[in-house]
């Protein structure tokens, strides 16, 4: 049988909201914290059961040391040798895309990009737990809906953005179908934009499965705008 992960990103995606999908879809906490744990970058991760909107969902806080570090891409690929051989792979792609990102953005080349938000602690363990905790599920098909981007003005490391913020604009061009809202915000952000790109197979609504679990991974924000949840569905395809 092929086993599918279906996800429904109606209201964005980021990291921390992967992570909690992952986890809520029966990924032990362990999985990912032990992959975080052979960086040596000292994060740990907390669940927490929260709701957003009416509907409960999973919470995982990355709670990260104080650091001014900025890394580039060969650095951050170098660290995750620590990393299983399909952690590290995965990991690493969904860092090169984000590195591709940010140089279109920045027109600058490759080599040069310094990493601020999507490098800092916070967005590496986002992007390395949700790697060991793919490879963990170890799915035969991954598909995404349609990518909810929001909208408005985010702030970054050089200043105001506008939303759709422009790496997850470059990150999703030609690969993934995409929407504004539904909330005035930043609903998806690099990261979770890179991670789903990366993963998909394919986009579109949830193909035909029999169902055998949930996940729901909860966002910062609880707005009545959006349940601010990524889910994943996980079953048998029918």
């Amino acid at each position: 049988m092929t086993t599918i992960g279906w996800f429904d990103a109606e209201a964005g995606a980021s990291g921390d909201m992967m992570l909690g999908a992952l986890v809520s879809a029966g990924v032990p906490l362990d999985v990912p914290q032990t992959a975080i744990d052979a960086l040596d970058i000292g994060v740990r991760l907390r669940e927490e059961a929260v709701q957003r909107g009416s509907l409960g969902s999973l919470k995982v806080h990355v709670e990260v040391p104080e650091t001014r570090t900025v890394r580039h891409l060969p650095e951050i690929l170098t660290m995750f040798e620590a990393l299983p051989t399909a952690v590290a792979e995965l990991a690493g792609a969904v860092f090169t895309r984000l590195a591709q990102a940010e140089a279109a953005v920045h027109q600058m080349p490759l080599e040069q990009v310094h990493f601020h938000e999507v490098g800092a602690l916070d967005s590496i363990a986002d992007i390395v737990g949700s790697a060991a905790s793919i490879v963990h599920l170890d799915l035969d098909r991954i598909v995404c809906s349609t990518l909810s981007l929001g909208s408005g003005h985010a702030r970054g490391a050089h200043g105001p953005l506008p939303v759709p913020v422009p790496a997850v604009l470059e990150l999703t061009r030609g690969v993934a179908p995409v929407q504004a809202g539904p909330a005035p915000y930043e609903s998806t952000t690099p990261t979770g934009a890179a991670l789903l790109v990366t993963i998909a197979d394919a986009w579109g609504p949830m193909p035909a499965m029999q169902i055998d679990r949930i996940g729901m991974g909860a966002g910062t924000k609880d707005t009545d705008a959006v349940a601010n949840i990524l889910r994943i569905v996980i079953g048998e395809a029918a």
